[in-house]
């Protein structure tokens, strides 16, 4: 998350100063129009490309025939509305012919957001069997290549049209896997699915520049993106002089092995008086200058082992580690990850430990010696990620805090390029969103809030000026988009208290329920304390394809869980009605949890809750006079009122935000 900028610094360092020409003689495409392409059924689609200047260039499809003029080095054509099926092969001529080959016509779907889109199906719960399903070749799949750019990008950089084969979806977004095979299902056509997102990444990065200056700039610094100044690019070419003058070889720092002088430092009898001492979770640049390194740093901690853990397995949780690691307890190796592990510098670490690692009554060592490869290295948290447990739960030991270290091997760590941040304002807009526009598209799948937590009154607008953004470039109407509403995360609490995250999902809730056309998939079940990326992806995928089948293609389901409606106060009661029901309220359980209420004074209590008919009625004897209600206001909400349906209720609160 804070470094996948930094892995391909060359080619995005080019991209960021230099807006290339694709003028020539010969008809030139973008990736998206290739071989396996679905193009999008029932609607006008576009097809575009790059010749020289005045080169007429016809395209052949399906019984159509279109022809355009190149001008400023671009052509496009429309072709009429086309109905679903194939394959079919597209012919592109102008003084070249291409032939493309294999196509689709069906529903086309952009997949987007951050680290939970672009979660893969091979590490998603009980994804086994999905895997290793026969193949779909009308479920079509587009990953979009990470790139950042100062300016509006006219293709992506790089990506191809592949079937849902083993090799394939196994590595392709789980979200957007489930929800393609969802609308397969329910809709019986091809469907297309274009994934562009990038892990730890703000709404504001997805949003042009227009859009985020009519919105209400300069509230943000479109950093060195944004056309870089002479002078930070000065400083990073003298920077980056002295340490290529230093002897330092370019690229990323690859892992020799571990220095026979640093085999033994996993013991527990290892002596480490002379080690410095870090607080973890950080990134060991913060730490000093002297740390702006990237190698082989150990990390150690001696922890007393409660007697009741005696001959029980543990569980080892780190949160993140930048880049690789290699754990052990005691000496003995309990697990690792390196570079197979897709976005791998920012995987939760989880491991488990045998009983013969450790001897309950006595102290345990965990030694874990971690590579960075390239800027910046170490713990990345968050500090409520890294404990020790039993397997199965119980008293829990946080591994935040104080730990020894020592570098192994190190090196200066290269200077970093200006613009290829791509947290910053419109970077992903430009490099991932622009250069997909042209494509005709059904709608748009998002899953995407955690990096705004803390900011969600503004990520209110910010996400409806990006929506908004979006439909006004595309030029296709106000399309579905659909919105994953944020997962529970962090530790249960027993008491009601302020929630960041609750903010945010009710951000989203806000967002859905003021623009047309825009959908919310609420996940308050699929929930992990301990990881910010849930694996349970199946159920999220489902509830988007529900709600593309209601808001898109407008069939008669229920597609939503009880939505709040109104809340009235009548004898120390709440009474909450909502919308949504369906078939009628339930409670998954022996009593309705997630619901608390509070006077005129908003010091919120749990509260006592019961369903009365297609409302819920909220009391409690610590609250006399009851002004407000909240449900499933929380990090983590525990909750459990859904509808007969089968599908969740949406959090709320009726006190006004302050």
């Amino acid at each position: 998350m804070l470094r996948a900028m930094l892995r391909f610094w060359p080619a995005l360092a080019a991209l960021t100063f230099v807006l290339p020409s694709r003028a020539s003689a010969d008809i030139t495409l973008p990736a998206l129009v290739s071989d396996g392409m679905v193009l999008q059924e029932k609607t006008p689609v576009r097809i575009w490309g790059w010749a020289a200047d005045g080169e007429k260039v016809k395209v052949d499809f399906n019984g159509q025939s279109v022809t355009a003029e190149t001008k400023a080095g671009q052509w496009s054509v429309m072709l009429k509305p086309l109905d679903p099926g194939g394959p079919f092969e597209m012919t592109i001529a102008g003084r070249n012919t291409l032939l493309i080959k294999d196509v689709l016509v069906g529903e086309v779907w952009v997949c987007s957001g951050q680290s939970n889109m672009e979660f893969v199906l091979s590490r998603a719960f009980g994804a086994e069997a999905d895997i290793r399903a026969p193949a779909d070749r009308e479920l079509r799949m587009f990953t979009v290549g990470r790139q950042v750019a100062d300016a509006p990008k006219n293709d992506v950089s790089g990506g191809s049209w592949e079937s849902a084969t083993l090799e394939a979806h196994a590595h392709f977004s789980a979200v957007g896997y489930y929800f393609g095979r969802a609308l397969r299902d329910a809709r019986k056509v091809p469907v297309g699915l274009i994934h562009s997102s990038w892990g730890g990444t703000p709404v504001e990065a997805w949003t042009s520049r227009r859009a985020l200056m009519d919105w209400g700039m300069p509230y943000f610094d479109f950093g060195p993106v944004s056309a870089p100044s002479a002078a930070r690019r000065e400083d990073y070419e003298r920077n980056l002089a002295a340490w290529k003058a230093a002897g330092r070889p370019q690229g990323n720092f690859d892992d020799p092995g571990v220095l026979d002088s640093a085999k033994s430092w996993a013991l527990p009898q290892t002596d480490t008086r002379d080690w410095r001492v870090m607080s973890l979770p950080q990134p060991w640049e913060r730490v000093g200058p002297e740390m702006d390194v990237d190698g082989g740093i150990w990390f150690r901690k001696a922890i007393d082992i409660p007697a009741s853990w005696a001959g029980k397995q543990l569980e080892l949780a780190l949160g993140a580690i930048d880049d690789f690691d290699t754990t052990y307890v005691s000496g003995m190796r309990v697990g690792a990850i390196g570079s197979e592990t897709p976005n791998y510098w920012e995987a939760p670490r989880r491991y488990r430990v045998p009983p013969s690692a450790v001897r309950a009554g006595h102290g345990a060592v965990i030694a874990v010696r971690v590579w960075d490869h390239g800027g910046a290295g170490g713990f990345t948290g968050p500090a409520d990620a890294m404990w020790l447990s039993p397997v199965g739960g119980g008293e829990r030991i946080s591994l935040a805090g104080d730990w020894r270290f020592k570098a192994e091997r190190t090196r200066p760590s290269m200077p970093t390029p200006p613009g290829v941040n791509p947290n910053l304002p419109s970077a992903l807009y430009n490099g991932m969103i622009a250069p997909l526009i042209p494509y005709t598209i059904a709608g748009a799948i998002w899953y995407q809030g955690e990096s705004n937590a803390g900011r969600a009154f503004q990520y209110r607008s910010l996400l409806a000026t990006m929506i908004k953004d979006w439909r006004a470039d595309w030029q296709v109407g106000n399309f579905p988009f659909l919105i994953v509403q944020l997962a529970p995360f962090m530790a249960i609490k027993a008491e009601p208290e302020e929630s960041d995250w609750a903010a945010l999902r009710e951000a989203q809730s806000q967002v859905a329920h003021d623009l047309p056309n825009v959908g919310l998939a609420v996940i308050t079940d699929v929930g992990d304390e301990k990881d910010i990326h849930p694996t349970k992806k199946k159920l999220v995928g489902e509830r988007l394809a529900l709600a593309a089948r209601k808001i898109a293609y407008k069939e008669n389901i229920v597609a939503a869980g009880p939505t709040f409606h109104s809340a009235t106060v009548a004898d120390g009661k709440v009474v909450v009605s909502f919308d949504n029901v369906g078939k009628g309220l339930e409670v998954r359980g022996e009593k309705l949890t997630g619901f608390a209420i509070a006077g005129t004074d908003k010091k919120f209590v749990n509260a006592d809750a019961l369903i009365d008919g297609n409302r819920v009625v909220v009391s409690s004897p610590k609250v006399a006079s009851p002004a407000y209600v909240r449900f499933g206001w929380a990090n983590y909400p525990v909750v459990n009122l859904w509808n007969k349906d089968g599908l969740p209720a949406r959090p709320f609160r009726t006190d006004p935000p302050p």
